[in-house]
């Protein structure tokens, strides 16, 4: 995942972008899912 230079996220190889919570801070990850 990428990020531009106004925060915009975009996928760097083809596929969906997943936001994911995880960890006791509930952090926010965003990974990209293969197509």
């Amino acid at each position: 995942v990428g990020m531009g230079k106004d925060h915009t996220l975009f996928a760097l190889i083809p596929g969906k972008v997943q936001f994911l919570v995880k960890g006791a801070a509930q952090r926010q990850f965003v990974t990209v899912v293969p197509a």
